[in-house]
């Protein structure tokens, strides 16, 4: 059975990424993955994350692959346009530009990848973006609503969106996805924040369930702060 696959921010946590796919039992025969964003920052290996996703891509198309942007590739993008990275490294831009510098890899490509990036994913039945519609109408969301909107989840909107939306953005406090006053879900379970990485699996009849991965320690990016550190000392 075709299933299609919503994944959660993941922020440079790879290898928790990969544990919740072989939970999932994803299959790039039958299913489609379908990412919300926040592939970067954060967490310690963000490069890789990237790489991972678009090797992906290539293997199985953008059509059984769909990759969405998020706020914070648009972050990294506005960074390169205007030379101003504050805003960036404020929300982990400097642990991204890292992750890329001990990989050895010019970030520039990547970025223009994030900038064909499509904000959002619209099927007959869901609509998919980084972080849901601001307004009950997709089109009357500005692109800034598909990628930073939160007012309407803190002023608990309670209007019916024109379809289901599986969205991410706003973490979850609990380490587990949630349904909005809109009765829309959110997937972002907070796995950068040391709790879990979410999949929603859709089947074809319209059946779904929840998948989560812990998030790994190979995915702490005080981790590679430590390695760094020991690694100086043993120069010294």
């Amino acid at each position: 059975m075709d299933r299609l696959i919503a994944i959660g921010d993941i922020h440079g946590c790879l290898h928790t990424l990969k544990e919740l796919l072989k939970s999932v039992d994803y299959s790039s025969q039958t299913d489609t993955l379908v990412f919300v964003g926040d592939y970067i920052d954060r967490g310690a290996n963000s490069c890789e994350t990237v790489a991972f996703l678009r090797k992906l891509q290539q293997q199985v198309g953008k059509d059984r692959c769909v990759c969405l942007r998020g706020n914070h590739e648009q972050m990294a993008v506005d960074a390169f346009i205007s030379g101003d990275n504050s805003l960036w490294f404020y929300n982990g831009g400097y642990s991204t530009v890292c992750s890329y510098d001990r990989n050895g890899v010019d970030i520039e490509s990547d970025i223009d990848w994030f900038k064909t990036l499509p904000l959002v994913y619209d099927t007959p039945e869901i609509i998919f973006c980084h972080a849901g519609l601001s307004k009950p109408l997709l089109k009357d969301n500005t692109a800034h609503d598909l990628l930073w909107g939160r007012d309407w989840i803190r002023h608990n909107d309670h209007r019916p969106r024109e379809k289901q939306v599986i969205f991410g953005h706003t973490p979850s406090k609990t380490g587990a996805a949630y349904t909005v006053a809109t009765g829309d879900i959110c997937i972002d379970s907070a796995c950068v924040y040391g709790r879990k990485l979410c999949a929603l699996a859709i089947n074809e009849d319209g059946n779904s369930k929840l998948f989560y991965a812990d998030k790994s320690e190979e995915d702490d990016e005080n981790l590679y702060c430590r390695l760094a550190n020991a690694t100086m000392e043993v120069v010294q």
